[in-house]
């Protein structure tokens, strides 16, 4: 069903070892960046986990807008190509990059959700 938060989990295996193949995401957007703009993204309710993918280096920042960092030695720069965030206290996500971008924000809950 469309729009519905999968479960974050990881299976055995056959021989009962842990694979690495996650559960297929039921809920998934998508954002189209323009070149050197912040699009602001709404994390969707219940959304625990985000697993992000691009067609090329884009930046994020949680809670604030993404910037393409240069200098940046207090701790805010935004993050190059994170792969995957636990949402705890997040609402929003930040994405930038230099060039256009299209960019997938995969969102799970967690198991016991």
């Amino acid at each position: 069903m469309p729009g519905t938060l999968t479960a974050l989990t990881m299976r055995p295996s056959a021989n009962g070892n842990q694979t690495f193949a996650r559960s297929a995401p039921l809920y998934i957007d998508a954002r189209d960046l323009a070149a050197s703009t912040n699009e602001t993204h709404t994390v969707p309710a219940g959304a625990d986990y985000v697993i992000f993918s691009a067609d090329g280096d884009v930046y994020a920042k949680p809670n604030g807008a993404a910037a393409v960092p240069g200098d940046v030695t207090d701790g805010t720069a935004s993050e190059l190509n994170p792969v995957i965030w636990d949402l705890t206290a997040v609402t929003s996500i930040g994405l930038i990059a230099s060039a256009a971008r299209k960019v997938t924000l995969s969102f799970y809950k967690s198991k016991n959700s």
